[in-house]
C-alpha cells in the first residue's frame, strides 16, 4: 500500500492542480498519490478495480510528457484498446501529436505519444538490443504498461516481462493493473529489474455492486453494495448434473419435455425452453457428460426437483422492469452468444424513434461495406438485431461491426449486448448491470469455475461512474452449478498474478553476445518467474527455521542434525539477503536456457565460433512463435517455386493455432502439398530436437487447415471462404492479417540481412587466388562461399515475392480492417471509426465444439 500522505513541495503541488483543473471532477486520493509520486521522479504501479479511473494516472504522464516536449509510448495488450487510446488522444492533443503502431498499422511512429501494442514495444527494444536500450527511446519519458495483470497470460505474459526487463533505466514506467492479491510481489520485482516503482493500491470501486441472482422468474438480492448477505439459496442449482452422476438425467429429460409440451399447448414459442436450454447448460453438459458422471449410483435417491433454466429475454425483461439495464450479457462461446441474442429478439426494448436512429446508423455503416460482403449471415443477424435494442459482440465478429455495436451502445441505443469475456478486457463500455450467464469457461484444457479475478473483471462493467448510485451482476439459474457453493467460490480471495515467462529463440539471439553466456543467464534471472521461484525458496526456508526457534523456545528437544540444518539455513537465507541485488538464475532457468541455445546450435543458428550465422540472424528479426520452422523452411529451398499467392498460403499455416476438428473443402495443388510435406518432416526435426534438450517451444501446424490464403489472394469473396471452411467471418479477417503482418515480417528480415553488408563483404573478401592457404582450407573456404553465394541469390529472388504476397491479400473488406482509425464514417456528426481488430480468444473456437457436443 502506497503512502496517503506524500510531502509535495509548491511547485510540483501547481503543476499538479493545472493538471486536474482540465477535468470537470475532483481527482481521487489514489489518483493524486500515484500522480505525486510520478511528478517526483518515481515510477508507479497502480492497481485498482476496472471503472475506478486508473488510467487518469497515464494521462498524467503524457500531459508531463507533453509540457516538456518529451515523447511517451502506451503499451495495450490488445489492438482494440490500442485503436481506442488513439482515437482518445488524438482527440486531446490533435492528429499530428498521436501515433499507432499495432503491427499491421504504422502511422506517425515518431509522433510525440506513440500508442502500440506491448509485443511492438518488445519487438523494438530486442531488434535494437543495445544494454542501455534503444536509441529511438533517448527521448521518451514514460512508457505506460495498461492491463499490467496480463503478466500471467500465457500466451502473452513473457512478452511483458521482456519488454519491462529490457526498458531503458531513464524511462519512468507506468504500469496500470486490476487489483491483484500480490501487487506488492510485482512492485517488488519491477523495483528490482528495472528501477524503484511506487505502489498504489485502491479496492474500492467507483460504484458499488449489488449481486442478483435470478430465479423462477424473479431478481433476488444475493449480496448488498456493502458486502452483506441478503438472501441464501441451499441446494438450489445443480440439480441436472446431480442428476446426471446418479442416472435421473433420463427422467430429468423427460420431465423438460413434458414441460415444454405444456407450454407449448398453452401457446408458448415453438422450442424457446430447449434453445433457452442450449444457451444456458450446453457447456456444462458437454464437460459433465463425463463416464464417470454417467455411472449409476449403488444407492437409491429422490430425484432433484425440475426446474427450467431461464431464457436471456427473460432476464432481460426482469432488468427492464427493474430499471437495470442496459446490460452486458456474458456467456462463453461465440455459438451460445450468438443463440442468446437471436433468442432474446422476441422481445423489443427499442422505441419507434431509437429504431429510426438505429436504421440510419446501419444504412451510413453499410455503405462503408464492400457491396460483396453486406449479405454476409453476421451482417443480416445484426441488422435484425440492433434495431431491437440487442447485439452480439465476439471476436469472430466483422471489425466495423464491432465497432458499430461498441458505438450504439455508447450512445445508449442498444439495451444489451451478448458477448464473450473478451469484451471485457479493456474496451470501455460501463453498463449498468452485467449478467454472467455460465460460471464455468473452457479455458483450452478443461471446463472449469470462473476464478474470482474473472469475475471480478467481468463484473468491473458494471455500474457507469457519474451515471448510475449502484451496479449490479446478475447470476442466472443454472441446472449445472450449484450456486451457494459457485458464488462462495467466485466472490473468493483474488487468486496472485503467476510469471508465464519461457525463453523463446528469438529472445536469445537478439540478447546473443559472443563468448558471454552470463549476459543471457542475468536477463533470464531477471524474470518474474525466478523472482517468484526465489521467494517461494526463500519462504520455504524460512519457515523451516522458524519452526526450529519455536520448538526451541517452547523447551522442546530437537535433534542435533535438524539444529544444524536449521542454522545453515540461516545462514545461506542472510547471505542471499546480502546479495539480493544480484539476481540468480535458478537450476530449471539454467536447463532452459542451455536448452535452448542447444538447440540454436545443434540446428546451426550459432556457428562453432559463436557468432550467429546467417540463419540466427534471420530468425532474429522474426518474432512469430514459429519463427524457426519458416527460417527452416527458407534456407532449405522449400519455398523457391512458389508463386506470391503461394508463399502467402504457406504462411497463414502457422496464423491458425486451434487444433479443434476443422470442416474444410479447400484442397491443395501438388506444390503445396510437397511443401507441406517437407514442413512436416521440418516441424519432425525441430521438435525432436526439442524434446531432446527437454523444451516444447514450437508450435505445429494444424492440418486442416489451408486453402483460406490462396483463394483469397485469387479473388475469392469472403462468402466463398465461408462455404469453404467453417470459420466465422471475423476469423478469417483475423488470419488473413496475421498473415500479411508474417509476410511483411519475413520480408523485412531478409531485407535487414541482404542490406548488412559487412555480413556478405567478410566472405566475399577471402583471397580469390587462395594464395597461402591449404587445399582443404580453399576447398573449405570455396564452398562456404559458394553456399553464401546461393542464400544471396535466393534471398533476393524471395524478398520482393513475399512482398507481392502480401499486397495479393491487401484488397476488399482486408484492406479496410487495416485502415488507420482516423479513417471514420460520420454519423450525425459524430465519428464511426473502422478499427482493424485481431484480437481473439484462442479458446472460443474450442469452446463452440464443446457446444455443439
Amino acid at each position: 500500500m502506497g503512502k496517503r500522505n506524500v510531502e509535495v513541495d509548491p511547485e510540483i503541488q501547481e503543476e499538479i492542480e493545472a493538471f486536474a483543473s482540465r477535468y470537470p471532477f475532483p481527482l481521487d486520493t489514489f489518483q493524486k498519490e500515484a500522480i505525486v509520486h510520478l511528478a517526483q521522479g518515481r515510477s508507479v504501479l497502480v492497481a485498482a478495480p476496472t471503472g475506478t479511473g486508473k488510467t487518469l494516472v497515464a494521462e498524467y504522464a503524457i500531459w508531463k510528457a507533453w509540457q516538456r516536449g518529451a515523447r511517451v509510448i502506451y503499451t495495450t495488450p490488445l489492438k482494440a484498446l490500442s485503436n481506442q487510446k488513439f482515437r482518445d488522444l488524438r482527440t486531446t492533443y490533435g492528429p499530428e501529436a498521436v501515433g499507432l503502431v499495432t503491427g499491421d498499422i504504422v502511422e506517425r511512429s515518431r509522433a510525440a505519444i506513440v500508442i502500440m501494442t506491448t509485443e511492438v514495444y518488445r519487438n523494438m527494444l530486442l531488434e535494437e538490443g543495445a544494454e542501455d536500450g534503444p536509441s529511438s527511446l533517448t527521448d521518451v519519458a514514460y512508457v505506460v504498461f495498461d492491463e499490467l495483470h496480463y503478466l500471467s497470460d500465457p500466451e502473452r505474459g513473457p512478452v511483458w516481462e521482456e519488454a519491462i526487463i529490457c526498458s531503458p533505466s531513464h524511462v519512468q514506467l507506468v504500469g496500470l493493473s486490476a487489483t491483484v492479491s500480490n501487487a506488492q510481489e510485482l512492485a517488488d520485482w519491477i523495483s528490482r529489474v528495472h528501477r524503484p516503482v511506487a505502489l498504489v493500491m485502491h479496492e474500492e470501486r467507483a460504484v458499488p455492486l449489488e449481486h442478483y441472482y435470478f430465479l423462477d422468474g424473479k431478481l433476488h438480492l444475493v449480496q448488498d453494495a456493502a458486502g452483506r448477505r441478503v438472501e441464501r439459496f441451499p441446494k438450489i442449482g445443480g440439480e441436472a448434473r446431480l442428476a446426471r452422476r446418479y442416472t435421473f438425467m433420463r427422467d430429468w429429460e423427460g420431465a423438460e419435455e413434458e414441460e415444454q409440451e405444456e407450454r407449448a399447448a398453452s401457446g408458448t414459442a415453438a422450442g424457446e425452453g430447449q434453445e433457452a436450454t442450449s444457451v444456458a447448460t450446453a457447456t456444462e453438459a458437454a464437460v459433465y457428460d463425463h463416464p464417470q458422471e454417467k455411472a449409476r449410483s449403488k444407492h437409491k435417491r429422490a430425484r432433484p426437483p425440475f426446474r427450467r433454466a431461464p431464457e436471456p429475454g427473460e432476464v432481460l425483461t426482469a432488468l427492464r422492469d427493474a430499471d437495470l439495464l442496459p446490460c452486458l450479457y456474458f456467456l462463453p462461446g461465440r455459438r451460445a452468444v450468438e443463440e442468446a441474442a437471436m433468442s432474446a429478439a422476441r422481445h423489443l426494448f427499442t422505441t419507434p424513434q431509437e429504431q429510426e436512429r438505429i436504421h440510419e446508423e446501419i444504412s451510413v455503416w453499410l455503405e462503408q461495406l464492400p457491396p460483396e460482403d453486406r449479405n454476409l449471415q453476421q451482417v443480416h443477424a445484426l441488422v435484425n438485431l440492433l434495431p431491437r435494442g440487442l447485439a452480439f459482440h465476439h471476436a469472430g465478429l466483422l471489425p466495423g461491426l464491432k465497432v458499430l455495436v461498441e458505438t450504439l451502445f455508447a450512445q445508449g441505443h442498444l439495451r444489451a449486448v451478448f458477448a464473450t469475456d473478451t469484451l471485457a478486457l479493456g474496451i470501455n463500455m460501463p453498463a449498468r448491470s452485467v449478467v454472467v450467464g455460465s460460471l464455468s469457461k473452457f479455458d483450452g484444457v478443461e471446463m472449469r469455475l470462473l476464478t474470482p479475478n474473472e469475475y471480478r473483471q467481468l463484473t468491473g462493467r458494471a455500474g457507469r461512474r457519474g451515471m448510475d448510485v449502484r451496479g449490479a451482476a446478475v447470476i442466472p439459474y443454472s441446472p449445472w452449478e450449484p450456486f451457494e457453493e459457485a458464488f462462495a467460490r467466485i466472490t473468493d480471495e483474488l487468486h496472485p498474478v503467476y510469471s508465464s515467462f519461457v525463453i523463446r529463440y528469438n529472445s536469445i539471439l537478439n540478447l546473443w553476445r559472443e563468448g558471454d553466456i552470463g549476459h543471457l543467464r542475468r536477463i533470464c534471472a531477471s524474470s518474474l518467474r525466478e523472482y517468484q521461484r526465489y521467494r517461494a525458496w526463500e519462504e520455504q526456508r524460512l519457515r523451516f527455521v522458524q519452526q526450529v526457534e519455536r520448538q526451541l523456545r517452547k523447551g522442546r528437544k530437537v535433534s542435533p542434525k535438524k539444529l544444524k540444518a536449521a542454522e545453515e539455513t540461516a545462514r545461506a537465507l542472510e547471505r542471499s539477503q546480502r546479495r539480493r541485488g544480484q539476481l540468480q538464475l535458478s537450476r530449471e532457468g539454467k536447463e532452459e536456457l542451455e536448452g535452448t541455445v542447444f538447440v540454436l546450435r545443434s540446428l546451426g543458428y550459432i556457428g562453432p565460433d559463436d557468432r550467429l550465422t546467417l540463419r540466427g540472424r534471420l530468425l532474429r528479426s522474426i518474432f512469430h512463435p514459429a519463427g524457426i520452422l519458416i527460417v527452416e523452411l527458407i534456407m532449405d529451398g522449400i519455398l523457391d517455386e512458389l508463386t506470391p499467392a503461394e508463399l502467402a498460403e504457406v504462411c497463414s499455416w502457422f496464423t491458425f493455432d486451434n487444433d479443434r476438428r476443422l470442416y474444410n473443402r479447400h484442397v491443395l495443388n501438388s506444390r503445396l502439398k510437397e511443401v507441406r510435406r517437407e514442413l512436416k518432416q521440418v516441424e519432425k526435426q525441430v521438435c525432436e530436437m526439442e524434446e531432446t534438450a527437454g523444451l516444447s517451444l514450437t508450435p505445429r501446424i494444424v492440418p486442416e487447415f489451408h486453402g483460406v490464403a490462396l483463394s483469397w489472394a485469387r479473388g475469392m469473396s469472403l462468402n466463398g471462404l465461408l462455404r469453404r471452411i467453417d470459420l466465422a467471418e471475423g476469423d478469417i479477417l483475423m488470419l488473413l492479417n496475421q498473415t500479411i503482418d508474417l509476410l511483411q515480417q519475413v520480408q523485412g528480415a531478409i531485407g535487414q540481412l541482404l542490406d548488412a553488408r559487412d555480413l556478405w563483404s567478410a566472405v566475399l573478401s577471402w583471397p580469390n587466388d587462395g594464395a597461402g592457404l591449404s587445399r582443404n582450407t580453399l576447398k573449405q573456404v570455396r564452398r562456404q562461399l559458394a553456399e553464401q553465394q546461393e542464400q544471396h541469390e535466393r534471398l533476393s529472388r524471395l524478398r520482393p515475392l513475399f512482398a507481392q504476397a502480401s499486397a495479393l491479400l491487401m484488397r476488399g473488406i482486408i484492406l479496410q480492417s487495416r485502415t488507420v482509425p482516423s479513417m471514420v464514417a460520420r454519423i450525425n456528426g459524430e465519428e464511426l471509426p473502422l478499427d482493424a481488430e485481431e484480437d481473439s480468444d484462442p479458446h472460443e473456437a474450442l469452446q463452440d465444439l464443446i457446444e455443439e457436443a
